[in-house]
């Protein structure tokens, strides 16, 4: 099932993790457009004071719009549950995995700056 999300979230950041597991926070790279570690992603979205960053989350096969990713990797998912949560911890986004290590793929519209944040996990 898909699941979608409009924010404009602080510090134009998304977190993408196990939210109830520890996690490591990725240190943000100048330039970048994300940062991880393998219990935490870090994605850069739209400023907020540019407007809202619409989100997606949702199996590869079901949400993958037939782009390059902006990233892959692994990420620990130990009480098998995703998350996209707010710089401040508010979840945006959850959804089970049946893993506790799950592949993620992120898309995004934009190098710097996407309105557009598609999370797709297996």
């Amino acid at each position: 099932m898909i699941k979608k999300a409009i924010l404009a979230p602080r510090n134009s950041q998304i977190v993408i993790c196990d939210p109830g597991h520890e996690v490591e926070v990725p240190r943000w790279k100048r330039n970048a457009n994300h940062a991880s570690t393998d219990t935490c992603i870090l994605m850069g979205c739209l400023m907020d004071a540019d407007g809202p960053t619409h989100f997606k989350l949702g199996e590869i096969d079901e949400v993958d719009p037939g782009r390059p990713p902006a990233f892959q990797g692994e990420l620990k998912t130990p009480t098998r549950k995703i998350a996209l949560e707010s710089v401040d911890g508010h979840t945006v986004l959850d959804a089970p995995v049946p893993h506790e290590r799950t592949m993620i793929r992120v898309w995004t519209n934009h190098e710097r700056e996407p309105d557009e944040v598609i999370v797709g996990f297996e």
